[in-house]
């Protein structure tokens, strides 16, 4: 038994010697290598990633000629540098600069410039392998500042029935949006809106609130808004809605005797009808436009007028109809020349003896057919009314009107004037 053990202890002691010699034997392995590295390649390559690429303009030809950086196609750059692997082992990003060369850059415009690399700390040496990419395309440009008008765009906005709104009656307030970009840019605007993407059927007025700003080119084309910036507005936009409706076109016939039957009148219109829209809802009370005046007298044989379609400012004329024409339908009338001799006088004032010196009054008529075959004098009664004349001297002339009583669809054409002789009644015709 005494053997056994003693041989089990004897083979534990040499495995315990082995391990250690292992352990000991890696240890030295590592230092000499250690130590060859050192002596035999004191230098070694390092490939340092994602290094910000700085493009720094101050004192060079870019800020004396009032140029700025736009933009870059590159933001980061990979290096491999070779050096003491003792300063060296430990470079990271955060321990160099990628720089930009900024060298006679003159005008607006793409430049290629090299990049160079650089220690952070003046005192670090290593050399520069390679560097990716190696160079950069930067955009250079001009900064300004401008004013743009602006103008509405709300796509989703719809009008509900019988109700219309107009893109051009937009309102934005402020009206104008301050940009400042790149003046290459800037020279490209054509148009610049503020945007309401809302999603709508409107009945009224309503405004909207938007910041949303879409810029264009001459040929509508949109305008990349990038490197630009713009005043932080909130802007209020206003969109006008109308209530639109389609009315009659008619007129206002004036001067007519109360014994005139005015719908029998044929005047023919080059335009029935008007569509026209307000902002409010007068247009439900009313369902004719009137388009003018017309003096019965002035509605001769060959009557053709020309009337301007008139609307309030606040109104729109949907229609875009500016004048009608109004013209006599004489199918199935007949005319005829005719004298009068009888002249009545109305209303002549007391203190005054008034009379007629015109004789042989004559004019046109115009009605029916069959009216103008029957018609003569006696038919006819023609009176003057002095209650609105403020009598100043003997004679002056006054206006006469022509009526039929019996034929209600005829009219006479004309102004007639007749002169009145007026006398001024003594105290002693009074008295007697």
């Amino acid at each position: 038994m005494n053997i056994i053990k003693a041989i089990k202890n004897n083979i534990v002691s040499a495995m315990s010697s082995n391990i250690v010699m292992i352990i000991g034997s890696g240890i030295l392995a590592v230092i000499i290598w250690f130590i060859i590295s050192i002596t035999i390649y004191p230098t070694t390559p390092k490939t340092i990633s994602n290094i910000p690429l700085e493009i720094d303009i101050t004192g060079t030809s870019a800020e004396s000629n009032g140029l700025s950086v736009i933009s870059s196609s590159v933001k980061t750059v990979n290096v491999t540098i070779k050096g003491d692997r003792a300063s060296i082992g430990n470079f990271s990003a955060d321990d160099l600069i990628a720089t930009a060369v900024v060298e006679n850059v003159n005008k607006a415009g793409e430049a290629q410039l090299d990049i160079k690399i650089s220690a952070k700390k003046s005192d670090e040496k290593f050399e520069v392998a390679s560097i990716t990419p190696s160079m950069v395309t930067v955009m250079f440009d001009r900064l300004d500042t401008r004013d743009f008008e602006l103008s509405v765009e709300a796509p989703n906005l719809t009008a509900a029935d019988d109700m219309y709104m107009d893109s051009a009656d937009f309102k934005c307030t402020p009206k104008k949006v301050e940009i400042t970009g790149p003046s290459t840019q800037l020279d490209n605007i054509e148009k610049a809106s503020v945007l309401v993407s809302n999603s709508q059927e409107l009945e009224a007025t309503y405004t909207f609130h938007s910041s949303e700003i879409v810029l264009y080119d001459k040929n509508d084309g949109k305008i990349d808004m990038t490197n630009m910036y713009f005043n932080d507005n909130d802007y209020t936009i206003e969109i006008p809605v109308y209530m639109q409706k389609m009315l009659g076109l008619s007129y206002d016939l004036k001067y007519a005797p109360s014994s005139f039957d005015g719908k029998s009148l044929a005047l023919d219109m080059s335009v029935e009808s008007i569509k026209l829209a307000s902002p409010n809802t007068e247009l439900e009370k009313i369902d004719k436009w009137t388009v003018g005046s017309i003096p019965l007298y002035d509605i001769g044989w060959d009557y053709n007028k020309t009337f301007d379609i008139k609307v309030p400012d606040n109104y729109k004329d949907l229609s875009n109809i500016s004048t009608v024409t109004v013209k006599l339908n004489t199918e199935g009338l007949a005319k005829k020349t005719v004298a009068v001799n009888d002249i009545s006088i109305l209303n002549a004032p007391s203190d005054y003896n008034c009379s007629v010196n015109t004789y042989g009054l004559e004019f046109e008529i115009i009605g029916p057919e069959e009216d103008i075959a029957e018609i003569t004098e006696k038919d006819i009664i023609a009176s003057v009314d002095l209650l609105k004349y403020n009598i100043q001297s003997n004679s002056f002339t006054a206006d006469a009107t022509i009526s039929f009583p019996n034929y209600s669809k005829v009219w006479a054409v004309g102004l007639q004037k007749v002169s009145i002789q007026a006398t001024p009644v003594t105290a002693d015709a009074t008295e007697s």
